[in-house]
């Protein structure tokens, strides 16, 4: 690993470590988080780290479209690749990224300027492989991106859609269709989302163990009810779902035993909210939020 994470004079950095084929020949991954001196110029030299499969260019600055473009072409064998924050990028970051047909895990966090075809048409390209996926604030996920997750991406695991409010109840339930690896979702803030979105996901994903709900306004016990088929369910956050009570707990509670820790801030009509209470029906439980 090749952790350059915020260095100043990053161009001779790598330059100096590009020099030595025995060293670049065992550097399968970079991290050039926060290298805002980084140039589209200094990518070039990822060319000699030629068994390079990880790049992370969080926030670097510098790095436009354009600089995508030449990290495709200089590392096309990649399989992690993370763009955290470049709310800069466009479609056409997007349209190089499918060059990558091995990739594994793609955060795109934060790139608000992708639209939903942008990311549909990236996934079907490139994403048969994907693990892992961090869509992030990308308000425009829908069932363009959904449709071609459910449709590619056989082997996800980790689906992350913090704060993507406009997906609805048919596009999310592509996910229970073509994703049963499914084991990370995290859809907090989305504020079409339905009990009929959750009930498919839960059918079809039943290695769900980690979940964010938080601020899904519109869920009821219904929801709860679907998720009790998921039995490995351990991390689970319902906050501000008003709507839930100590019944859709309940049956929650004899589907899923191993829950360690829940999140049940602002359930406002729910009785039971102490953790020794739900100890009682979470045996398991270790850690709770509440009022």
């Amino acid at each position: 690993n090749l952790n350059l994470e915020g260095k100043d004079k990053i161009g001779e950095l790598l330059a100096r470590f590009s020099e030595s084929s025995a060293v670049a020949s065992h550097v399968r991954h970079v991290s050039l988080r926060f290298c805002d001196q980084l140039e589209e110029s200094d990518l070039k030299t990822l060319k000699k780290f030629r068994n390079l499969e990880s790049v992370n260019l969080d926030y670097c600055q510098k790095i436009s479209d354009e600089g995508i473009r030449e990290l495709v072409r200089c590392a096309p064998r990649l399989r992690y690749v993370s763009l955290f924050w470049m709310p800069w990028l466009s479609g056409k970051a997007a349209g190089f990224l499918r060059g990558l047909d091995g990739l594994r895990v793609l955060n795109l966090s934060g790139l608000t300027h992708l639209t939903d075809k942008d990311v549909g048409e990236l996934v079907r390209a490139a994403g048969r492989q994907l693990v892992s996926i961090d869509l992030t604030r990308i308000k425009s996920i829908g069932e363009a991106s959904l449709g071609a997750i459910g449709e590619t991406c056989s082997k996800l695991e980790t689906l992350r859609m913090y704060s993507c409010e406009r997906f609805t109840d048919a596009a999310i339930s592509n996910l229970g269709k073509g994703c049963p690896e499914l084991q990370v979702l995290d859809v907090c803030g989305a504020k079409s989302l339905t009990d009929e979105g959750i009930i498919n996901i839960a059918r079809g994903c039943r290695r769900l163990n980690t979940l964010n709900l938080t601020w899904c306004v519109n869920l009821t016990n219904r929801a709860l009810e679907a998720l009790a088929q998921c039995r490995f369910m351990c991390h689970l956050s319902l906050h501000g779902l008003k709507h839930l009570t100590d019944a859709g707990m309940n049956v929650l509670a004899r589907g899923c035993p191993c829950m360690i820790v829940l999140d049940v801030n602002g359930c406002c009509n729910m009785r039971t909210r102490a953790l020794e209470d739900l100890q009682r029906v979470f045996p398991n439980l270790q850690r709770l939020v509440a009022l």
